[in-house]
């Protein structure tokens, strides 16, 4: 979900902070002897917690910063095995490993050594990793919401439209395959149509590649000519996804596109005259 028409990141520093102070105030109290009321009285307390306080920001937006990176490179419905590999590691171990060398620091401050002088490992980093677990589900549950939300208000302007509006030509939205579902997304936000291998695909502003299920001449005819060029057998492109173009081999034209696709796209000669009448409106 990386494209300069959605939102980057999460937005969500107010609840890194106050997950942040709930996890220190757990850590803080758990095993404590002492009642709720009399940790409030206590000067430990608070000089506990605000130590806590830091180490589990720190932790948190490590988790946020990985999950952020990540959502560039392996978005979870198109890589679902790497994404869930590599969250694991950034988004689980990483930090697991920063918690167990942020909180030795801490107690060596006070003269102890965590693996001598403490229950650390026993008690407290176990419960630590429960709540890195559950803070990298929020962010697939998150993931999946802004996703949805995203998509719902790309939608909502079409389904207000003229519903007879929808055919040739005019229509705004094209169907496209993501295993056995169908999804409905707007021919606006397709960057570009390519051939590859024995299928066609249809690449959107998010970086992500879904199935066409229709012919190259198919899809052309759905397409508005103003907005999308036709510039091989093999690939229709979208106007402002076109970046530059120069002179290539055997009169043809070297297009380059954003996103950058696999393969160098090529205006092939035939076309290259209607292309420079196309690209200069």
């Amino acid at each position: 979900m990386t494209s300069t028409d959605k939102p980057a990141g999460y937005h969500d520093l107010s609840f890194r902070l106050i997950i942040s102070l709930i996890a220190a105030h757990i850590i803080v109290s758990f095993g404590a002897k002492e009642s709720f009321f009399q940790l409030l009285i206590s000067w430990y307390y608070y000089r506990s917690l605000i130590l806590s306080f830091i180490i589990a920001f720190l932790l948190i937006s490590e988790v946020y910063l990985a999950t952020v990176k990540l959502d560039r490179y392996f978005d979870w419905s198109a890589a679902p095995v790497k994404r869930i590999g590599t969250q694991l590691l950034f988004g689980l171990g990483m930090p697991s490993i920063t918690a167990f060398l942020l909180a030795a620091v801490y107690f060596g401050m006070f003269g102890y050594n965590i693996l001598v002088n403490t229950y650390y490992l026993r008690f407290d980093f176990p419960v630590i990793v429960i709540m890195l677990l559950l803070l990298n589900i929020y962010y697939l549950a998150f993931y999946f919401y802004r996703k949805w939300q995203y998509a719902e208000s790309r939608l909502r302007p079409v389904a207000a439209g003229n519903p007879t509006a929808q055919n040739g030509r005019n229509k705004e939205v094209i169907l496209v395959q993501e295993g056995s579902r169908s999804i409905p997304i707007l021919i606006e936000d397709v960057c570009y149509f390519y051939h590859d291998g024995r299928y066609n695909f249809a690449r959107t502003n998010d970086r992500e590649d879904y199935i066409i299920d229709q012919t190259m001449d198919e899809i052309q005819q759905q397409l508005p000519e103003k907005q999308f060029f036709r510039i091989s057998r093999q690939a229709i492109v979208n106007f402002a996804s076109c970046k530059h173009f120069r002179q290539g081999e055997f009169g043809k034209l070297e297009l380059s596109v954003e996103p950058e696709a696999k393969e160098p796209f090529f205006v092939s000669q035939k076309r290259v005259k209607q292309f420079r009448d196309w690209i200069a409106r």
